[in-house]
């Protein structure tokens, strides 16, 4: 068991967690909490693999993606004292004394747990953010300021705890506030996507994305993964274009599902979405796979969640399956992709992306 260093950090200041009624907001594992079982503390996971550690009993969820509103969904286990929500955000109005947020990646994804922080602890509470000093932490106490005054508690393991003390009441927090809806066009077909921050390609179409949807192949049948599937950009285009398929969709981050589920639903559209650590408890069997998978944890470069992705994925592919990939240039995939499948396919290249097609 090795907390991270925002844990570690943490563990320094363990008696700060005595008093009040605290919430968590995406721990970065889940071994830190075991040092406070004995307090009531609510844990909000906006992604499943930190989740799925804290409760021990939860493989994959599932939903109908015309279950999922504007208004989110929450996934809700209790273990001991603790209660963990697996949920893209909480609309709580002075639910609790203090919050603590674990410092995202994205500063727009900082400033809307900000928000929904301040609503949860009210006038008079406290937000206190964790990171790493790499990670920007200090340009986050900048950004606490618009809330209060702040103070830097401690600073260890490369990393800082700042605390503001909320000055204003605010309302309950506003999904609406946050969510945009962007057109995208991609060889002759237009359709609506949603974003949110926190989600990959915030407002944006990603440049390796259109190329992949630009070279799809046109021999798809059956039933068809969106692995990592983000806003749902790749799902939603391949069943406006090809209605006869059926899609499943995959994402560990609770933000991703709600976007991908309010994408399907701009455009008419309905499918099975999974919230999942990578492919683990995906039990489906699918006839192909296509995706634009995650190479980042946190601000570092991680191939490990694509290396076990690529692993796994033969056992979600039926005979004869293949898989569709998109990803930057410099990353080793060619390699691990023949490592598991018979025959590997570059099928477009440019300066920065290549479009491999793998198949059993």
């Amino acid at each position: 068991m090795i907390l991270s260093p925002q844990s570690q950090l943490l563990e320094r200041n363990i008696a700060l967690f005595d008093e009040g009624q605290w919430a968590f907001i995406n721990p970065s594992d889940a071994y830190f909490l075991d040092g406070i079982k004995s307090q009531d503390v609510t844990v909000i996971h906006q992604y499943f693999d930190i989740f799925s550690e804290c409760v021990r009993v939860i493989p994959s969820v599932s939903f109908d993606s015309r279950d999922i509103t504007r208004t989110g969904f929450e996934v809700t286990q209790k273990v001991g004292n603790h209660t963990h929500i697996f949920a893209p955000f909480l609309a709580l109005e002075k639910s609790h004394s203090d919050v603590m947020i674990f410092l995202p990646k994205a500063k727009t994804h900082f400033q809307m747990l900000l928000r929904m922080a301040a609503s949860m602890v009210g006038q008079n509470g406290r937000i206190h953010v964790v990171g790493e000093n790499k990670g920007g932490i200090k340009s986050a106490a900048k950004l606490m300021q618009q809330y209060g005054p702040t103070q830097k508690v401690d600073s260890a393991r490369h990393c800082s705890l700042i605390t503001v003390i909320v000055e204003e009441p605010h309302l309950a927090f506003e999904p609406d506030a946050w969510l945009d809806m962007n057109t995208y066009h991609v060889e002759g077909t237009a359709w609506q996507v949603a974003s949110i921050p926190g989600v990959f390609s915030y407002k944006e179409l990603d440049a390796g994305t259109e190329l992949l949807l630009e070279k799809l192949s046109t021999s798809l049948s059956g039933e068809i993964l969106d692995f990592a599937c983000g806003a749902g950009v790749i799902a939603s285009y391949i069943m406006l274009k090809y209605p006869h398929l059926k899609l499943h969709l995959t994402d560990v981050s609770a933000l991703a599902v709600y976007c991908s589920a309010i994408t399907l639903a701009e455009n008419g559209l309905s499918a099975t979405l999974y919230a999942a650590d990578g492919l683990h408890g995906f039990t489906q069997k699918v006839q192909h796979i296509v995706t634009n998978p995650p190479f980042h944890t946190g601000i570092k470069t991680d191939y490990t969640i694509t290396k076990r992705f690529i692993s796994d994925a033969k056992a979600s592919l039926s005979r004869g399956g293949t898989m569709q990939m998109v990803a930057n240039r410099f990353l080793p995939y060619p390699g691990l992709l023949a490592e598991h499948f018979q025959t590997v396919y570059t099928t477009a290249q440019t300066s920065q992306f290549s479009v491999y097609q793998a198949a059993l």
